[in-house]
């Protein structure tokens, strides 16, 4: 009988010591579901408050929307920048080619060697622009030779916005004098088609090959903003001259089958300074007074021809 009771004992205990541990359980459940029932209307407000906020922002968002947009008037002289350096509308830097140099002399005359008075001019020219304002890059800067293909190939890797070559001419004539300005283009005038020869180092008959090759580049080339600009320096440096109560005559702008203007991606020209064949021109050409005025004109030239660009600009 004993043996029957502490079994029953035993029996109740377990059953006890087991069902505890799942009331335990089921007490934290309702206790935690008594708190969840409590948070879930402070979610609730949340919720309704970032869904008003979010509506808020939405309204925001369309009034912005239909509002005009202020800020494209200001932004747009940078807008206008950024279009004009594309369509190559805009001076900056320009690129000073001085003619010859190292085994090519260029013409010589009255104690004159082209190639040393390149160099000098093309250091004053560029001292004279830099106080303009422009950026100024040579293609050379001692008597060094330089291909006449590397030169507009120097200018186009460094993105000149104009490319200036500068020479002193030559003519068996020795009464023969002036300025004169050229730009890339096919010609049959006698006088250019020969200072063309001369620069290019070739034989005048020799050019017509070139002329061929023109007729396909010149599809592409900046010919008549080229033109433009060799009309403004022209023009610049005679005032100048004028001015300072000098003169020369003016053998004008011409097209002419230059190598050292072929294949340069902008305004590219060659500017005559003079012939140091003649006596008289020569000693002017010797005169900083006299180089100093060229310079300033063909400087007011290229003002000229910025100020002529920007007016083209849109709006």
């Amino acid at each position: 009988m004993r043996a029957v009771s502490l079994f029953l004992l035993v029996t109740a205990l377990t059953f006890c010591i087991a069902a505890a541990p799942a009331q335990a359980a089921q007490t934290t459940s309702s206790r935690q579901t008594g708190q969840s029932a409590k948070k879930t209307p402070e979610r609730k407000k949340t919720a309704q408050g970032t869904q008003k906020s979010s509506g808020k922002a939405r309204t925001t968002r369309k009034q912005n929307a239909q509002k005009p947009r202020q800020g494209q008037k200001a932004q747009s002289p940078a807008n206008a920048d950024a279009l004009l350096e594309q369509l190559g509308l805009t001076v900056k830097t320009i690129m000073i080619d001085a003619g010859h140099g190292g085994r090519d002399p260029g013409a010589q005359a009255f104690g004159i060697t082209e190639k040393d008075f390149t160099l000098a001019l093309a250091a004053r020219l560029g001292e004279t622009l830099r106080k303009r304002g422009f950026r100024i890059i040579y293609t050379r800067t001692d008597n060094r030779y330089v291909g006449l293909q590397e030169r507009p190939d120097a200018a186009n890797a460094k993105k000149a916005d104009l490319f200036i070559s500068v020479h002193a001419n030559s003519n068996p004539n020795p009464a023969h004098k002036g300025l004169e300005t050229y730009y890339l283009a096919e010609t049959k005038s006698h006088d250019a088609l020969t200072v063309a020869a001369r620069e290019n180092g070739v034989a005048p008959q020799e050019i017509s090959d070139l002329q061929f090759i023109l007729t396909d580049l010149l599809l592409s080339s900046k010919v008549k903003e080229s033109r433009h600009l060799a009309e403004c320096v022209q023009s610049g440096m005679l005032a100048a001259l004028r001015k300072a109560g000098t003169s020369t005559p003016d053998n004008g702008v011409r097209g002419a089958p230059f190598r050292v203007l072929m294949g340069a991606r902008m305004p590219a020209i060659l500017a005559e300074f003079g012939y140091i064949s003649n006596k008289e021109e020569a000693a002017n050409l010797k005169k900083d007074g006299y180089l100093q005025k060229l310079c300033d004109g063909l400087a007011n030239g290229i003002v000229k021809y910025k100020q002529d660009l920007a007016a083209q600009t849109p709006g």
